[in-house]
């Protein structure tokens, strides 16, 4: 409907600043001459759209003007509302201003009150990460500057980076940015040198911001890029699978000690035994973490493949039992 591109039109101009006509036709899917309409349609309607030819031009609204709220429909404001205000967003130092915004939709779409759904993303029993660098990240995100960071190991001099984007995986932080240079050797290079590395948040012992802005690379998208890069990220980790027999008590317990990891190995299961017992692999990194993820589940598993994890187990029972044994 023409009424929801208006809509979408003055929300976008009034995001991303000035934009080229073009490039507002192509998020819209539409042609530039439509776009063009669609301007004059919003002039029409009391929204002061300015247009500039030439090089560094386009289309934006006039400065300090902010659009309304009014023209969302009750479940677009509802979307809007639904979630409240998650405790992620209290880290970044956005609470007052995402619940000044709730209270606006409110008031101005006519909607009621209260968040449906409340999101708890740290996993149970898994502690609260300390990220004391966190509201100066995401300062730098807001405010488009390069940052000045000191990364592990901590005789390196500070690395100065271009904030592309902070990501909250299961309750853990990670800053996604652009690798320019090392605080000793310059700030220099665009946004189109260096590489993209993931951060843990946690690990950033300081960071300033740079009066120099940051840039991001053409075509960069945050989620796109985060999808891609734990997808190669999971592939990269080494897997070491290993077969083995359990009974249903071990079954039943693999969620609670293998997470999600569980669900995929049980699905693709051999069919149980007269006694309940079924043939599961399952994957690790290493021998060692095979074999201490299993050695709890006493006689509930068998080991059938790799050998080596089978006698790294039996090595390891023999130590428990000595250990406790020579303790009378």
């Amino acid at each position: 409907m023409r009424a929801d591109r208006l809509l979408s039109l003055a929300l976008l101009l009034q995001a991303r600043g000035a934009a080229t006509a073009r490039a507002l036709a192509d998020e819209l899917g539409v042609s530039v001459r439509t776009v063009y309409r669609d301007l004059t349609a919003l002039g029409a309607a009391g929204v002061p759209v300015v247009t500039e030819a030439g090089p560094g031009g386009g289309c934006r609204l006039m400065d300090g003007y902010r659009f309304p709220l009014r023209g969302l429909r009750p479940d677009e404001a509802e979307a809007l509302l639904i979630l409240g205000v998650p405790a992620v967003l209290r880290e970044l130092g956005l609470a007052g201003a995402l619940t000044a915004a709730h209270r606006q939709i409110q008031v101005t779409a006519g909607v009621g009150s209260g968040a449906l759904v409340h999101l708890d993303m740290p996993r149970w029993f898994g502690g609260q990460e300390e990220v004391p660098c966190l509201r100066d990240l995401a300062q730098a995100l807001r405010l488009s500057r390069k940052l000045a960071i000191r990364y592990p190991p901590p005789d390196r001099e500070p690395r100065v980076v271009g904030p592309l984007g902070l990501v909250n995986k299961a309750g853990t932080w990670y800053l996604v940015a652009h690798c320019v240079a090392h605080s000793g050797a310059g700030a220099g290079g665009g946004a189109g040198s260096g590489d993209i590395r993931v951060f843990p948040a946690g690990r950033v012992s300081a960071a300033r911001v740079l009066a120099e802005p940051a840039g991001r690379p053409d075509g960069f998208e945050l989620a796109a890029f985060w999808a891609r890069w734990s997808a190669e990220f999971e592939a990269s980790r080494p897997r070491l699978e290993v077969r083995l027999a359990a009974s249903p008590g071990a079954l039943a317990a693999f969620g609670e000690v293998f997470g999600a990891a569980a669900a995929p190995a049980l699905e693709a299961a051999e069919p149980p035994d007269q006694a309940g017992w079924r043939v599961v692999t399952l994957s690790f990194e290493h021998e060692r973490a095979a074999v201490h993820r299993l050695a709890g589940f006493g006689d509930q598993v068998e080991i059938l493949d790799p050998p080596s994890v089978r006698a790294e187990l039996l090595a390891t029972a023999r130590e428990i039992l000595g250990r406790y044994q020579s303790g009378g």
